[in-house]
């Protein structure tokens, strides 16, 4: 958002941060206000070069701190922030912002508030500290709602979304950011308008790359075909917005869905415009980005060893400053590039190197949902959707709420589901780990199910499936985690327990289930047994439990079904 610089201001305000007890200052001439006020409105002016910007905010700091006016230092060293994410020095930002969020508290400094919160939001899901990324996010939408300005309530969604998508969450990103620009568009500026649709259109990118190679075809040419119309959308609104840092992203984003849908003549002088911009105007993470995309390029035309070498010189370029999501795409296409030139230890470790950064993704994308999305974010959905101020928010909010509980729940049995399983793995291995504690898994899969649905039909599998749920919640306990892990496989999770007390419990268990009356269910030859597969903590590490726990349950079913091996530390 645009700012100027207002007239001088007579003392501290309200919100000024404290400032020790001297001398008072000798009145301000007229020129030095003169001079920062123009340091300020250059410093806000989002149709400049942002290394100019940066200059210009710093200067106005160092000058309103020399005149002691603590609110115009303070706005001051939040444009500086919103400088510092266009240049893509996302770690300096966070640092900043830190020292200038106290300063900007009251209603007088809202507006300056909420762009600073967007830059955090922002600079910290490009640098995976997702926790920090969703907190400015929710306080974000908190402070729209306050204030009721419909463009900050649309930035808050915007923020929201980038985060989700930089977690890993494109889905839900894509559908919070259509939600609002569905929702009485003729309220929102063309800059907000920008903002989103450029978002869309990158998230839709995003959301390609990850189901490449999946097999989805459809959902991917889906993606692309959205990511196509609101590029083109953000291209339009270009030319009522100048703002060189969405021009970049704009234009490199349409280019990347061109190369992505096959059409790499088309692509390239958009991507070649938005490399020479951002390399014109100091837009660093942006010229990583679109670098990435030119080793595609490279690659999409023939040239693998081209694409290669781009791709490992731009890795060398950024070192240890590079964005996560920046370094897994440029590792991936080094890989591809390798193994198109039959170069497969150098695929392997590249394709290694980007596991272990999407690994690092994941796990920081566990811990921000342990501490926000549960306690904050999720149960308030509902009421960060009210930031749109409009008259179907609430029919919005509500069906967000439903999803997000919907999104855990199995709907045939009514347990858990994997998203489940994780999410409370996420709380209780930390707290085991803390506490010293046991904690033991098991993975419990129905004997044959194949031919209960042969010999009996679909809807008598789908029933046996809600009884042993049933069976399962009546045999543990309330804090016991029991998810159905997908087909006839369900996973219980016992916290403080292991070894052999936890052995005893999952053998009563699958003798109860061979002992209950499924004759009502499946007629005279209705047997049903189940094989489980056990191992226990340490390590507090849900991916090598499963393994062990599925290592145990192959065993089971090797030794004839209808028993429990297990599979200790």
């Amino acid at each position: 958002m645009t700012r100027t610089a207002g007239p001088a201001e007579p003392g501290p305000g309200p919100g000024a941060a404290p400032t020790r007890k001297t001398a008072p200052a000798e009145p301000a001439e007229p020129a030095e206000l003169t001079k920062l006020a123009d340091l300020l409105a250059a410093a806000h002016a989002v149709d400049t070069d942002p290394q100019v910007g940066l200059n210009a905010a710093r200067r106005a700091e160092a000058l309103a701190l020399q005149l002691q006016r603590p609110t115009d230092h303070a706005h001051a060293a939040a444009a500086a922030c919103t400088h510092l994410l266009r240049l893509g020095r996302l770690q300096p930002l966070l640092d900043d912002a830190r020292r200038v969020l106290p300063l900007l508290v009251g209603e007088q400094h809202a507006a300056a508030r909420c762009e600073l919160l967007r830059c955090v939001a922002m600079a910290a899901s490009d640098s995976g500290a997702f926790d920090i990324g969703l907190d400015a996010a929710h306080e974000l939408v908190q402070t729209a709602q306050r204030t009721g300005d419909t463009d900050a309530a649309f930035i808050a969604v915007y923020a929201q979304a980038v985060c989700l998508e930089r977690m890993g969450d494109s889905w839900q990103a894509v559908r919070l950011l259509t939600q609002a620009l569905q929702s009485s568009p003729g309220e929102r500026s063309s800059r907000a308008w920008l903002v989103a649709a450029n978002a869309v259109c990158a998230i839709n990118v995003g959301m390609a790359h990850r189901l490449r190679g999946t097999g989805a075809a459809a959902e991917l040419q889906q993606a692309l075909h959205n990511g196509r119309q609101y590029g083109l959308q953000a291209m339009q609104l270009l030319q009522s917005v100048a703002d060189v840092a969405y021009e970049v992203a704009a234009t490199g984003n349409l280019g990347e869905v061109l190369l992505l849908q096959g059409e790499p003549a088309a692509a390239l002088p958009l991507l070649q415009r938005a490399q020479r911009l951002a390399q014109t105007h100091g837009l660093q993470a942006h010229h990583w980005r679109v670098q990435t995309t030119l080793a595609d390029w490279r690659l999409a035309t023939g040239d693998a060893a081209g694409a290669l070498q781009a791709a490992e010189q731009l890795l060398a370029d950024m070192g240890q400053t590079a964005p996560p999501q920046t370094a897994i795409r440029a590792h991936d296409s080094a890989y591809r590039a390798s193994r198109a030139q039959g170069l497969h230890e150098r695929a392997l470790q590249h394709l290694e190197a980007a596991e272990q950064r999407e690994r690092e993704r994941a796990t920081a994308q566990l811990r921000a949902q342990s501490l926000l999305f549960v306690t904050r974010t999720e149960s308030q959905r509902a009421r960060e959707l009210a930031a749109q101020a409009h008259a179907d928010a609430l029919r919005h909010r509500e069906q967000a709420a439903e999803l997000a509980v919907a999104a855990e729940r199995d709907p045939l049995t009514g347990l858990g589901n994997r998203r489940h399983l994780q999410r409370r793995c996420s709380e209780l291995l930390p707290q085991m780990a803390a506490a010293g504690s046991a904690l033991a898994l098991a993975l419990l899969d129905v004997d044959h199910f194949k031919r209960i649905n042969d010999r009996h039909g679909h809807a008598v599998g789908d029933r046996v499936l809600v009884a042993l749920a049933q069976i399962l919640l009546d045999n543990t306990r309330a804090g016991d985690v029991i998810v159905r892990h997908g087909g006839e496989e369900f996973v219980v999770v016992l916290p403080g327990l292991a070894g052999e007390p936890a052995a005893e419990i999952f053998e009563r268990l699958r003798q109860r289930v061979q002992q209950h009356p499924w004759a009502d269910l499946c007629g005279a030859q209705g047997d049903i047994t189940v094989s489980i597969g056990l191992t226990w903590a340490p390590p507090l590490d849900l991916l090598l439990l499963l393994q062990r726990a599925d290592e145990a349950l192959y065993s089971a079913k090797h030794q004839g079904r209808n028993r429990l091996a297990l599979r200790g530390g």
